[in-house]
């Protein structure tokens, strides 16, 4: 499901990148509306995972 989310963010993002009457406003938007939020969403994501992981290595370790 969230990769069908994330697919049609970057769908409507270049959609939007590619209408802007300038190649660096283009860019800009893409980057912005489009790389920046799926970096974070990814890394933030990522963290939880890591969190998730780690307390399961040191509840195992304390077993």
């Amino acid at each position: 499901m969230r990769l069908i989310i994330l697919v049609a963010w970057v769908y409507v993002v270049l959609m939007l990148a590619v209408t802007q009457d300038s190649a660096a406003a283009g860019a800009a938007m893409l980057f912005f509306l489009g790389v920046a939020p799926i970096w974070f969403f990814a890394w933030v994501a990522r963290k939880k995972l890591q969190q998730r992981r780690r307390a399961l290595q040191e509840k195992d370790g304390q077993a």
